[in-house]
């Protein structure tokens, strides 16, 4: 997983809607960006450059790494049954073509965390929850250099991104720069986007306004409610 291309295959091969559909029953939705949908910038380069499934295109791109398939995979997750069937489902889509040999192994939760920060994996699921309501929260914890994620990824032009982003109290501008950001990770692949969670409100029929109590970023909008 150190060749680009090798990392732009898995992109090309996954899809989100098995996942979303059969491992989630439609509680989440699929994600196809570093930035989820609700925030600044938010864009999605995963599927505009990774419309759906495509093992031709992936068989090309292994090609063009120069390694012989099927490629091997470690693939490592966190002991729960529903991580076993959400890494089931993705072993099936890697394996199903013979571009990938995947073995998984389950792991218990802090061997897990121990492991992968020391590199044992070559490819692993983790879950993401924002500390506060701004991209900022995905961009230098996850694709900066020394990321929490421990993927190994640096990049002088992401880390100039995010420095540039920090700059202004003023959100709005920085959405360009956070495209900027998600185009790169589209690129460079250091991680891949799988699904992000859907939040639901229910509320009384005489109040009003709760479609707008939730815009994904984890802020209550409770300004947005009014008896009627």
């Amino acid at each position: 997983f150190g060749k680009k291309k090798v990392r732009q295959a898995v992109a090309a091969l996954l899809d989100r809607g098995p996942l979303v559909r059969n491992v989630y029953q439609g509680t989440v939705d699929p994600l196809y960006s570093l930035i989820p949908t609700g925030y600044i910038g938010h864009s999605t380069p995963f599927f505009d450059a990774y419309p759906s499934s495509d093992p031709a295109r992936a068989k090309e791109l292994l090609e063009q790494a120069g390694v012989q398939t099927p490629v091997a995979i470690d693939f490592a997750y966190r002991e729960g049954d529903m991580y076993t069937k959400e890494t089931a489902e993705l072993r099936r889509q890697l394996a199903k073509d013979g571009l990938f040999k995947v073995s998984v192994q389950a792991v218990e939760w802090t061997k897990y965390q121990k492991e992968y920060a020391a590199g044992k994996y070559d490819m692993y699921t983790v879950g993401w929850f924002p500390d506060f309501p701004d991209p900022d929260t995905f961009s230098q914890p996850l694709v900066g250099t020394g990321n929490v994620l421990h993927s190994g990824y640096s990049s002088k032009k992401m880390d100039q991104l995010i420095a540039a982003t920090q700059q202004f109290s003023d959100r709005s501008r920085t959405a360009g720069d956070f495209k900027e950001m998600q185009a790169l990770v589209g690129e460079d692949v250091p991680l891949l986007p799988l699904w992000q969670k859907k939040d639901y409100v229910v509320a009384k029929s005489e109040v009003a306004g709760s479609q707008y109590l939730s815009d994904g970023t984890g802020t209550w909008r409770l300004w947005e409610l009014a008896w009627i």
